[in-house]
């Protein structure tokens, strides 16, 4: 399909606390357009104040999509994702706001290996939930068990994913499986296309501001009740068997909850392994996108209020407005 043709949307991207609902909110409303939230976690009900799932007031302003998909104990994945993105896309632009580079990827190009256009290996759904649950229990009792059989399997693929990032490990480790082969020479034979005209407004601010945001929010959000939330959750029956509740944030605060890291330890560590994954999300973002029709990079805290989105926005958005009206080339 020719670029003309493809669906157009707008994605504001970037690293955890980057500022990126601020400013999806601010273009949304003077766009007309709605946010499609790009979140793994948001996709649950009942995850909302450790996730920054826009409230209410929010979504009374501006229609958010693509949140509260499925209860916690679900299975939700990159192609499903896909899928309910392209159907909301089907009424006209969007603009995706989030932090899941993984879902975006796969909304936006296709993907010889299979988890991203919602066919194939993702839809077999009882052989997967097999594999699935038996390397579960061998990662529970060797912890970085999943992530050497990857790089066994697949040396390529393993080298880009990070060796703690047990869920991503586990989906290449079946792709592996279900092809025979490793997925990294399935995805060379048949390289990504783009399955929607994107325009990426990247937010990059300098490491150490963000960091400091990171700590704030964080507070912020236990000042919201965070714990307690986690604590109804449990109480529901929800913990970490389930993949939403291994979240960054839930995770530490059920290990707090069940008596293994006091409520201090456990914000410590929500605030470190936030920072890593901010880290790793500013390295996704610059090199694991495929082609966008248009890359804007943004440096400024985009979270602060005193920022004027007005002014920050303007060498750019005209660009934006053209391209979602067909007019860029």
């Amino acid at each position: 399909m020719s670029e003309e043709a493809l669906p157009r949307a707008l994605a504001i991207v970037g690293p955890t606390a980057s500022g990126k609902s601020r400013l999806a909110l601010w273009l949304a409303e003077r766009l007309e357009l709605p946010v499609l939230c790009c979140d793994s976690v948001q996709v649950y009900r009942g995850l909302d104040i450790g996730s920054a799932k826009p409230g209410p007031e929010l979504q009374a302003r501006v229609p958010h999509r693509l949140i509260d998909l499925v209860a916690p104990d679900q299975e939700f994945s990159a192609g499903d994702y896909a899928a309910a993105a392209h159907a909301e896309l089907a009424g006209g632009p969007g603009l995706f706001c989030g932090g899941t580079g993984f879902y975006l990827r796969a909304a936006g190009w296709t993907h010889s290996g299979g988890e991203s256009d919602g066919e194939g290996v993702e839809g077999d759904g009882a052989a997967r939930a097999a594999f699935t649950a038996l390397w579960e229990g061998r990662e529970r009792e060797s912890a970085g068990v999943v992530h050497a059989a990857l790089a066994a399997a697949d040396p390529e693929t393993a080298r880009a994913i990070h060796p703690r990032n047990v869920v991503r490990a586990l989906r290449a480790l079946w792709l592996c499986e279900w092809h025979a082969m490793p997925v990294s020479r399935v995805r060379e034979a048949d390289p990504p296309r783009s399955r929607l005209a994107l325009a990426l407004v990247m937010l990059e601010p300098e490491p150490a501001v963000l960091a400091r945001a990171i700590d704030t929010r964080c507070d912020a959000m236990l000042r919201s009740g965070f714990l307690a939330e986690v604590e109804m959750l449990r109480r529901a029956g929800y913990d970490a068997r389930h993949k939403s509740m291994r979240s960054l944030g839930y995770r530490q605060l059920l290990d707090h909850l069940e008596g293994h890291l006091s409520l201090a330890d456990a914000v410590a560590a929500i605030k470190l392994a936030t920072r890593a994954y901010a880290r790793r999300q500013r390295t996704f973002f610059r090199h694991q996108l495929g082609t966008a029709a248009m890359r804007i990079s943004v440096t400024t805290p985009m979270w602060e209020p005193e920022v004027d989105l007005s002014r920050e926005t303007g060498a750019w958005l005209p660009r934006v407005l053209a391209f979602l009206s067909g007019a860029h080339s």
